[in-house]
């Protein structure tokens, strides 16, 4: 197997608590966002990124990370509708990727990065406005 699909079956096996983690680390990190979205809106941040993490895994098992990053830029759209702003997805990308660096080994780690970096790239003029 490579890197990639390494990576790819890691992050769906533990899909549950990698996203926890990510949640945990962003609510931690800044509890406003508990007073302004409520429990309802950690369920459904927690919810994301597992689907966040679904999205990942094919890119990286892939090595397709422009694959990520158009569902970024989706996702991006739906959240600003809802009135989340871009910075905080891509502060859980940035997120998630040190949680995989922490969980995987580092050429696996390496493999996902490549694609939370594509996402991030296709963020960063969004997040800047």
């Amino acid at each position: 197997m490579t890197p990639g699909e390494r990576a790819a079956t890691v992050m769906l096996d533990r899909l549950g608590e990698i996203a926890r983690a990510v949640t945990e680390a962003m609510y931690r990190e800044n509890p406003g966002l508990l007073a302004r979205y409520g429990e309802r809106g950690r369920a459904k941040c927690l919810q994301d990124m597992r689907y966040n993490l679904e999205h990942l895994a094919p890119a990286v098992e892939l090595d397709d990370p422009p694959c990520f990053a158009r569902y970024i830029a989706w996702c991006d759209e739906l959240l600003r509708s809802r009135g989340v702003p871009t910075r905080d997805l891509a502060r859980s990308l940035e997120l998630m990727d040190d949680e995989l660096r922490a969980r995987l080994a580092p050429d696996e780690a390496e493999a996902a990065t490549v694609s939370l970096r594509a996402g991030l790239a296709m963020l960063r003029p969004r997040a800047a406005a």
